[in-house]
């Protein structure tokens, strides 16, 4: 029966929602979230993150590397699913300071990129910041990735800022993007 299920049970007591709005259920941030094309979920696990980040990315970051941002008090991370148990498919992470979000990497794997799912984590995190109140969204991105470039602009970013030389593998400038939250 589908209300004995344990699926059922944790969607039902954790997460009441919209697909553009979140809301918190009890007064605690929930920790999974229906979204239009699928799910997110708090990214925990810095094996799971290593792993997506490593199925992301040519140049990944260790697992070593995830222990270590999970121990600031600033870091979280969120997982994209197609189910609310499937494997993720995607990652964001970010570091959240009291009146901005600066995002630290954020990955599609590479048979489900051009789908929606960068968007609708880009369409989460700027819903968040929203409800918590940060006013802005930070980020900085290779002048050589138009991808990530038309995913961002397509999310409202603008570029405030150039650092010439920042990259340095490839070799190349980091366009600073910022979004106001309104």
């Amino acid at each position: 029966m589908l209300h004995s299920s344990p699926q059922y049970k944790i969607i039902q007591e954790w997460v009441k929602l919209t697909a553009t709005e979140l809301i918190y259920v009890k007064n605690e941030k929930s920790s999974m979230w229906k979204r239009s094309r699928g799910w997110i979920r708090n990214g925990k696990d810095p094996t799971s993150l290593a792993e997506l980040d490593k199925n992301c990315f040519k140049k990944a970051w260790r697992e070593e590397s995830f222990i270590k941002l999970m121990n600031h008090s600033w870091f979280r991370a969120w997982t994209w699913h197609t189910e609310a148990n499937s494997k993720a498919l995607a990652f964001l992470i970010v570091e959240d300071q009291p009146d901005l979000f600066s995002i630290l990497r954020v990955g599609v794997v590479p048979d489900h990129q051009r789908q929606g799912i960068g968007r609708e984590m880009m369409d989460f995190l700027i819903q968040l910041a929203r409800n918590e109140q940060v006013p802005k969204i930070l980020l900085e991105v290779h002048e050589f990735n138009l991808a990530a470039q038309h995913l961002y602009f397509a999310s409202g970013f603008r570029q405030i800022h150039l650092k010439k030389g920042y990259y340095h593998d490839p070799p190349g400038n980091a366009l600073v993007l910022s979004k106001a939250i309104s």
